[in-house]
């Protein structure tokens, strides 16, 4: 193997751990209710986009810069009784999916740039969520499949956010 390559799978597993750790302290963050720190996590020119049709918890559209965008995290994210957040596979890296009593209620992606949220996607919307409220054997919502996003957008196959 080239060194080139050997170079390339460097990046993308520090990368990808880099991905990891932001998401996990993000998902830490929003358990603590701890906006601050949050917006700590943000690139100053974060971006959240808010896919909610149908939903009565939240307004579909895109917020924008780091004050804002911490602020409505903080609302998706907002931890209560009965809801939790927990760090799953999204499109193959780690993302948040909360749950409100065992039901899946948001699942959040993230693109990371230089160790900062630069941009999040929030699918909230009941029908883009059904994929990953299917139930399993013990009659716990399925929470550990890996969904498809663009953008917020449904893409065809698996679970569209």
């Amino acid at each position: 193997m080239s060194s080139r390559r050997s170079g390339r799978r460097g990046r993308r597993d520090a990368d990808h751990t880099t991905h990891q750790r932001v998401v996990e302290e993000l998902a830490a963050a929003s358990r603590a209710q701890d906006r601050d720190a949050v917006r700590g996590l943000l690139d100053r020119t974060a971006t959240l986009w808010v896919d909610a049709t149908g939903s009565d918890e939240a307004t579909p559209g895109v917020v924008e810069g780091v004050d804002e965008t911490a602020r409505a995290l903080c609302r998706v994210l907002r931890p209560g009784e009965g809801t939790d957040v927990v760090v799953r596979s999204v499109n193959g890296v780690a993302g948040l999916v909360v749950r409100h009593h065992g039901r899946v209620t948001g699942v959040v992606s993230v693109a990371v740039r230089s160790g900062r949220v630069a941009t999040a996607w929030a699918v909230l919307s009941p029908a883009k969520l059904r994929t990953w409220n299917r139930v399993d054997g013990r009659g716990d919502a399925a929470t550990g499949g890996d969904a498809a996003t663009g953008g917020g957008a449904a893409t065809g196959g698996g679970a569209a956010v």
